[in-house]
C-alpha cells in the first residue's frame, strides 16, 4: 500500500463533497476485507458443518481435482485457478442447464424436463461453444478484446450451446452461502460469449460466486412468425431456464439460493431490465444490476417483425405460408446457412409476445414501459449506469474520416438528427385516417439539441450530437426503470466518467471521446489486477489498480447487502423526488452540477408525449373534435402547432 501514491480524501467537488481515491479508503477497504473474512470464519466455527447438501455435493472440496454431484445430471469435475498463494478460484465451466436446442427443438423454448444427463464424471475444465453468430465486432468491443489476455481462446461456435459457467470463491462461505452474480453479456443480441468474462479476480476479491451463461442469439434466438408457430423471445427464455438451473443447483456449490443477483452489460442488461417486468422471472433473483442496456426502449412488437418472415423465408427458400410449413423447412436447414443468409439482420431482439404465445404466460405480456407505469414489477434493489459517451466509438467507426476529431458541420447535424428520428418513428397503419408529422418530432429533438449560445463550432456539434446518443439511448432509459423500481425497492444510479490512465487502453480512443460503451468493464472485472504477465504487455497504473478496487467493491457491497456503498462513500439511493446519480471519477460524487437532469426528463416524459400527439392526428370523425387534453393548458399551445387549431377542446375537469 505504500506505493500507492493517490488518495481517497473527502473534498470539494463543486460544491459537492466528494471523495478522492487514496490508500486511505483502500486501506479502510483492506480492512472491511478482512473483517468480512473473519466473520466468515467464526460463522463456521459456531455452525461446524454447512448444509448437508453441500457437504454432500463438495465431495472433492479442498482437494485436486473437485467434483460436485448434481441431483438428476451426474458429477463433474472442475478445476482450480491457482493465485497468490494461498488464494484460489474453482471453476465449472460448460455445465449444460437445458437440452441442445437443435433439430426439432430449434426455434422453441428451451427444453430442462428431463434434464441433461450423462454417467461418467463430466470434464468441466473448458468452455462449451458460443452460440451460433457471425463475429461482427464494434470498435469498442474490439479495443476491449485486446485487453484479454494473448493466450483467450475462442471456444468456437455451435447451436448446441445452452451452458454456463461457474466461478466459485476459496474459503469457508457464510452461513447462507456464497453471494451470487448471475452475468448475461451483451452483443446487442447478434453476438457475444461468457467465455471473455473471467471473473475469477472479482470473485477472489469480493468473495462472491458468479454465473456466466450463454443463451441462443441472432436469428435462433428471437426469429418469430408472430404467431405460436414460433413465438420468439428463446433467447430470453434460455436466460430464465438458467436461473431457474442457478436457483436449483447452486447451494451445491455453497451458493445462495436466497441471495441470486442478476446482472448484465449492453443487451444483457437490457435482459436485466426485461426480467424485471416478466411475470416468468418472478422470484428467481433478489436484485439487479444493469450496464449501459435500456430495456424501456429496446423491445419491438410481433408487427414490426413480420416483414422478416418473407424476408427469412425468401432467402432460404422456403413458402411463408402457411407458417408452420416455414418452420418445418427452417428447421431443416443447416444453422450455417440460416446464419449465412440472415446475418445482414440486425435487428433481432425481444418482443412483446402476448399474441404470438399460446401460452398463458408470456414472457412479455405488455411493453415494459406500460408493465412499469402499472406496478406489474418484479421489485428488487437495483443498481444501474452508463458511461460518459456511450456511442463515442461507434460514431467514430461510420465516420467518413476517422482522423479529422470527429467533427461535425451544423447542415450534418441538422441532417443526420433528422434522418434517424425519423426513421426511429411507427409508422401509422396505411387504413388509419390520421395524420403523421414526423418532422415536427425532428424539429423537436433539434431545437432541444442545437449549441446554445449558437455557434458555428464543429466540436460542438459533435459533442452534442454524442450527448443526444448517450441521453437517449442509454441515461434515459435507465433512470425511467430506476425511477420505477425505486417506488419500491432500493435503487441506485451512477454515470462512469473514468479515463483509464493506462496508455495502451485509451492510445486509440481520442480524448474528445471521453469513457466510450464497455470502457467500464476493465474495472468491473479487475483486469488491472491480472496484468502484467507472460501474456500481456499491458502494465495497468496504479490510479487504474486503485479505481478497479472501488469498483468491485460497490459492486460486492451491492450483491451482498443490497447497498452498494462503502466507508466514505455515502451512495444516497435514487428516487422520483431526489433522483441523485453517483459520478465515478477521480473523485467520486452525487453532484447535480454534473448530470443534465433537464435532458433526461425530455426523454422519458415530454418526447413520447410529443411522438404520440405528432403520429397519430385524429380528428372525432362525428363532432370534429380532438381527444379531450385533461386541463393541460400548455399542451392546446403544442396543437396549435401541430396544425390541430380548432380540432381539439380543451377538458373542464
Amino acid at each position: 500500500l505504500e506505493s500507492r501514491k493517490q488518495y481517497y480524501k473527502p473534498q470539494k467537488v463543486r460544491g459537492t463533497v466528494g471523495i478522492a481515491i487514496s490508500s486511505e479508503i483502500l486501506v479502510r477497504m483492506k480492512y472491511q476485507k478482512l473483517k468480512m473474512g473473519f466473520q466468515v470464519f467464526f460463522v463456521v466455527i459456531a455452525i461446524g458443518v454447512t448444509s448437508s447438501q453441500r457437504t454432500i455435493a463438495r465431495q472433492g472440496a479442498g482437494k485436486d481435482p473437485p467434483i460436485v454431484k448434481i441431483p438428476d445430471q451426474g458429477s463433474i469435475l472442475g478445476r482450480e485457478i491457482p493465485l497468490a498463494r494461498p488464494q484460489k478460484v474453482t471453476v465449472y465451466l460448460g455445465i449444460p442447464y437445458a437440452q441442445p436446442p437443435v433439430g426439432d427443438l430449434r426455434f422453441r423454448p428451451p427444453v430442462t424436463d428431463p434434464p441433461v444427463t450423462w454417467s461418467d464424471t463430466r470434464n468441466a475444465t473448458q468452455f462449451a461453444p458460443s452460440c451460433q453468430q457471425t463475429r461482427k465486432f464494434m470498435k469498442h468491443e474490439k479495443l476491449f478484446r485486446q485487453l484479454l489476455p494473448q493466450d483467450f481462446e475462442e471456444p468456437g461456435v455451435s447451436e448446441d450451446c445452452l451452458y454456463l459457467n461457474l466461478y466459485v470463491p476459496d474459503g469457508p462461505p457464510p452461513e447462507d452461502g456464497w453471494p451470487v452474480m448471475v452475468w448475461f453479456h451483451g452483443g446487442d443480441f447478434n453476438t457475444g460469449t461468457p467465455a471473455i468474462w473471467d471473473a475469477t479476480t472479482l470473485v477472489n476479491k469480493q468473495k462472491i460466486l458468479v454465473v456466466t451463461v450463454a443463451y441462443r442469439l441472432n436469428i435462433f434466438g428471437f426469429f418469430t412468425t408472430g404467431d405460436a408457430e414460433s413465438p420468439g423471445n428463446y433467447g430470453m427464455l434460455d436466460q430464465v431456464a438458467a436461473l431457474t438451473w442457478t436457483k436449483r443447483n447452486i447451494e451445491l456449490f455453497e451458493g445462495s439460493s436466497r441471495n441470486i443477483v442478476i446482472s448484465g452489460h449492453s443487451s444483457g442488461a437490457i435482459s436485466v431490465g426485461l426480467h424485471l417486468v416478466s411475470p416468468l422471472s418472478r422470484g428467481k433473483f433478489s436484485k439487479a444490476i444493469a450496464m449501459s442496456g435500456d430495456a424501456i426502449n429496446s423491445v419491438r412488437t410481433a408487427q414490426q417483425e413480420l416483414p422478416l418472415v418473407e424476408e427469412v423465408a425468401h432467402n432460404l427458400a422456403c413458402f411463408a405460408k402457411p407458417t408452420s410449413r416455414l418452420m418445418e423447412c427452417l428447421r431443416a436447414a443447416a444453422p450455417e446457412g440460416l446464419l449465412l443468409h440472415t446475418s445482414h439482420i440486425e435487428t433481432w431482439g425481444p418482443i412483446v409476445d402476448a399474441d404470438t404465445n399460446n401460452s398463458s404466460d408470456p414472457f412479455l405480456p405488455q411493453h415494459p414501459r406500460d408493465l412499469l407505469d402499472s406496478g406489474n414489477v418484479n421489485a428488487v434493489p437495483l443498481m444501474a449506469g452508463y458511461t460518459s459517451n456511450e456511442l463515442a466509438l461507434a460514431y467514430i467507426d461510420m465516420s467518413d474520416n476517422p482522423d479529422d476529431g470527429g467533427i461535425m458541420s451544423a447542415s450534418k447535424f441538422e441532417s443526420v438528427i433528422t434522418d434517424e428520428i425519423i426513421s426511429s418513428l411507427e409508422k401509422p397503419d396505411n387504413t388509419s385516417s390520421c395524420e403523421s408529422k414526423p418532422q415536427l418530432v425532428a424539429d423537436t429533438v433539434l431545437f432541444f439539441y442545437r449549441p446554445y449560445p449558437p455557434t458555428a463550432d464543429p466540436a460542438a456539434f459533435r459533442d452534442r450530437y454524442l450527448s443526444l446518443q448517450t441521453e437517449k439511448n442509454y441515461a434515459a432509459g435507465l433512470t425511467y426503470l430506476a425511477s420505477r423500481i425505486a417506488r419500491e425497492e432500493s435503487a441506485f444510479v451512477y454515470r462512469f466518467d473514468y479515463r483509464s490512465r493506462t496508455p495502451r487502453v485509451i492510445q486509440e480512443v481520442p480524448l474528445w471521446a471521453g469513457v466510450p460503451h464497455m470502457f467500464e468493464l476493465p474495472f468491473v472485472w479487475g483486469l488491472p489486477h491480472v496484468f502484467p504477465n507472460s501474456n500481456s504487455p499491458i502494465n495497468w497504473s496504479t490510479s487504474d489498480k486503485n479505481l478497479a478496487d472501488v469498483v468491485m467493491m460497490l459492486i460486492g457491497n451491492f450483491v451482498r447487502s443490497g447497498s452498494p456503498s462503502l466507508l466514505n462513500v455515502r451512495w444516497e439511493p435514487f428516487t422520483e423526488e431526489t433522483p441523485g446519480i453517483l459520478v465515478i471519477n477521480r473523485t467520486i460524487s452525487i453532484n447535480a452540477n454534473e448530470i443534465d437532469y433537464r435532458a433526461l426528463a425530455f426523454w422519458n416524459d415530454y418526447y413520447p408525449f410529443i411522438v404520440e400527439e405528432a403520429m397519430n392526428q385524429c380528428c372525432n370523425a362525428t363532432s370534429g373534435a380532438y381527444a379531450d387534453v385533461g386541463g393541460h393548458w400548455w399542451r392546446t399551445g403544442i396543437y396549435a402547432a401541430l396544425g390541430l387549431v380548432g380540432c381539439f377542446r380543451v377538458g373542464l375537469h
